[in-house]
C-alpha cells in the first residue's frame, strides 16, 4: 500500500492513505515531489533538479541549496512513514518508490492509454482541474515546466472528454454524454465545437429549446472573450434546430417544454454535501449542473442558462453573498436559495439583503430541501 497520494491535477495535495492531509515545510519540497513523480518510472539528474528549483542561482550554488532541502525533506518523509522508502536516491539521480508514493498524474494518463470507455470514464474523473493550478515557485525554468505540464494535460482531458461523449453518443447513452460534454465546456468553454455536440445531444434527445440556449451561450461566450461570431458549422446546426423547431405545432411545443427538465446549479465546496445534493435533485427529475467554489459559480452562470442556484456561503476564492451580489450586478437575475452551516443570523439576513429567495440551515433534510426548490420554481 503507498505512503503517499500526490493529487497533482487541481489544487495541489498531499495525503496518506487514509486521506490525512500532509504539509511539507518547504514548498520547493512539493515542487520535487511533483515534479518526480509525473514520470515516476524516470531517474532525474541532480544537476537538472538543482537548476530547475534555483534557475537564477550559479550550479554550486543550486547543487548546495538542493543538498539542503533533500536533507531536511528526508527527516519529513521518515517522520510520515519511518519504514518506508518514498525518496529514491541512486548516486546522481534522484526518484521516487512508485510502491510508497502514487500520483492521479500517472494514474490519468495510464487511463488515457486504456482508452476504453470505463478507463475515460475514470480518466475524466480523476481530472478535477489543471495541473498544479495557482501552484508556482516564482523560478523561471521550474514555472516554465509547470505551464508546458498543465497545457499538455488540459489537452489531454479535453480529447479523453470528447472521445468519451461519442462513444456514449454511440451507444445511445443521450444523459450521460449531455454530462460529459458540459463537463468538457467547464474545463474550457471556449470549446466551439464542444459546444456543437452539445447541441446535437440536445437535438438528439428532442429538446430543442435548450439546444438553441447552447447556442446562445455559445455565442455570447465567443463575442465576450474574442469578439467573433459562431462559425458556419455553429450557425448552420442553429438554423437547423430552429427550423424543426418551427415546424412543431403548438401542441408539441407545449409538451417539449414541460418535457424540459429544470436546471439547478449546486455550489458547494464539500464534496460529499455537494454529491449528496446532485443525486437528490437527478432523483426528482432535475438536471443539475454543481461548482465547488463561487469563481466556477460565476463562470458557469456566464455560459449556462439556470434556473436556480443552491448556494452555500462559505466558500473558497468568493463567498456565496458575493456571488449572488456579482450576478446582480451584471444583471443577470437567478433565483437563488442559500443553505449554509454558519452560526448566527448574520449569515442569514445577509443572504436576503443581497437578494436570496430562501435561506435553509444545515443540516438540510432532502424533503425539506425539495419542497422549497419546487416551490421557488413554481412546480
Amino acid at each position: 500500500m503507498s505512503v503517499l497520494r500526490l493529487e497533482l491535477l487541481g489544487d495541489y495535495q498531499i495525503h496518506t492513505p487514509n486521506g490525512t492531509l500532509i504539509t511539507l515545510s518547504a514548498k520547493k519540497s512539493q515542487a520535487l515531489l511533483a515534479y518526480l513523480a509525473v514520470k515516476p518510472s524516470q531517474l532525474v539528474s541532480r544537476d537538472k533538479m538543482a537548476s530547475l528549483l534555483w534557475s537564477g542561482s550559479g550550479p554550486e550554488q543550486a547543487r548546495q541549496s538542493l543538498r539542503q532541502l533533500l536533507s531536511t525533506l528526508r527527516k519529513e518523509l521518515s517522520q510520515i512513514s519511518p519504514d518506508a522508502r518514498i525518496l529514491v536516491e541512486e548516486s546522481d539521480f534522484l526518484g521516487i518508490d512508485t510502491s510508497s508514493i502514487t500520483a492521479d498524474v500517472s494514474d490519468f494518463e495510464s487511463l488515457l492509454g486504456t482508452g476504453t470507455e470505463e478507463a475515460l470514464t475514470r480518466a475524466t474523473d480523476v481530472y478535477r482541474g489543471d495541473f498544479l493550478d495557482g501552484f508556482q515557485l516564482t523560478e523561471d525554468k521550474f514555472d516554465q515546466w509547470v505551464l508546458a505540464e498543465r497545457d499538455r494535460l488540459h489537452r489531454a482531458a479535453l480529447r479523453a472528454h470528447t472521445q468519451l461523449a461519442e462513444a456514449l453518443m454511440k451507444r445511445g447513452a443521450v444523459d450521460e454524454a449531455i454530462a460529459v460534454a458540459q463537463r468538457a465546456l467547464r474545463i474550457d468553454p471556449m470549446q466551439e465545437s464542444m459546444h456543437r455536440t452539445l447541441m446535437r445531444l440536445y437535438l438528439q434527445s428532442g429538446d430543442l429549446v435548450n439546444a438553441l440556449q447552447q447556442y446562445d451561450a455559445c455565442a455570447r461566450m465567443l463575442k465576450r472573450e474574442l469578439g467573433v461570431e459562431p462559425d458556419g458549422e455553429t450557425r448552420a446546426l442553429q438554423q437547423q434546430i430552429s427550423q424543426l423547431r418551427s415546424k412543431r405545432t403548438p401542441q408539441q411545443q407545449s409538451d417539449a417544454g414541460k418535457e424540459t427538465k429544470k436546471i439547478v446549479l449546486v455550489v458547494e465546496d464539500n464534496v460529499l454535501n455537494r454529491e449528496l445534493t446532485n443525486a437528490v435533485l437527478k432523483a426528482a427529475g432535475y438536471h443539475v449542473l454543481t461548482a465547488k467554489d463561487g469563481a466556477e459559480a460565476l463562470m458557469t452562470v456566464g455560459r449556462e442558462t439556470v434556473d436556480l442556484i443552491l448556494l452555500d456561503i462559505d466558500l473558497p476564492f468568493i463567498d456565496g453573498h458575493n456571488v449572488l451580489a456579482a450576478l446582480k450586478e451584471k444583471g443577470i437575475e437567478v433565483p437563488a436559495i442559500f443553505i449554509s452551516g454558519l452560526p448566527g443570523d448574520e449569515p442569514e439576513v445577509k443572504a436576503f439583503d443581497v437578494g436570496a429567495v430562501d435561506f435553509i440551515h444545515k443540516p438540510v433534510k432532502n424533503s425539506v430541501l425539495l419542497a422549497r426548490v419546487k416551490r421557488v420554481l413554481g412546480e
